[in-house]
């Protein structure tokens, strides 16, 4: 592996490492202000919004994080509904649970959880990746990492061991999904409103998924991650063997 290419798995860690330190740190903070309770959660994921704007300000990569654009096509459309199903498996067939401090405050933090993922891993991350890699690499180390970051659940919450790794791995096929269609498409906004609707159904959920279920949505992410990038993948093999006919 070239020299560039750890230097981008190293940035991408980077950034995943600082965005658990502002996490840490706004947990320690926020008491200090009179914050507490369900509220620490809040405040932190307000902290890692904050991270995520500072990121992509100073990365330059507003233009091309599609956070402002509203219409990419049909054919991102019907890519984006497998994610969409999933997050509506969750809803049924007991609907959801409106837990403390109600469904408002908790659609807002899940968005901010949305957005701060989204720049972070599928702009930032994923944009590096991108200069780096060849498309199935860096789908899959955003993704990867996406995944890993997940390990940070061990310092935030009390989750079973088996609980978290699951969850990691979940995620990781969670984020390349995500981290395919950010990449052939460049358009976050969708990918931001999708993930926070899905964090808000998983938790709130009445019924979760059984285990096989949450196995096939998996399965599911990645035969969509690798439908979306076909075209891509494609286009490379055609002007590779143009190259060496030439």
């Amino acid at each position: 592996m070239t020299h560039d290419r750890w230097r981008a798995i190293g940035f991408g860690l980077g950034v995943h490492l600082l965005r658990f330190g502002v996490i840490m740190g706004a947990l320690a903070l926020a008491p200090l202000l009179g914050i507490s309770g369900w509220y620490l959660g809040l405040a932190a994921n307000f902290a890692c919004v904050i991270f995520a704007v500072v990121l992509v300000s100073v990365r330059g990569l507003w233009h091309r994080s599609g956070l402002f654009s509203l219409w990419r096509g049909r054919t991102a459309l019907l890519l984006l509904l497998p994610f969409v199903i999933e997050a509506l498996l969750w809803a049924v067939p007991g609907g959801l649970v409106e837990r403390p401090p109600g469904f408002g405050l908790w659609a807002l933090t899940l968005l901010m959880v949305g957005l701060n993922e989204e720049l972070t891993s599928r702009v930032v991350v994923l944009e590096r990746m991108r200069k780096s890699f060849a498309p199935v690499g860096a789908v899959a180390l955003t993704g990867a990492l996406f995944g890993l970051q997940h390990l940070s659940a061990f310092a935030t919450s009390n989750r079973t061991v088996d609980d978290v790794f699951l969850n990691v791995l979940v995620s990781a096929c969670y984020g390349i999904g995500l981290a395919a269609f950010q990449y052939r498409f460049r358009w976050v906004l969708p990918l931001v409103l999708v993930h926070g609707g899905a964090d808000f159904t998983t938790i709130l959920s009445a019924d979760p998924l059984p285990d096989a279920v949450i196995v096939i949505t998996c399965l599911v992410f990645i035969a969509t991650a690798a439908l979306t990038l076909r075209p891509l993948l494609s286009s490379r093999t055609r002007r590779s063997a143009m190259r060496d006919a030439g």
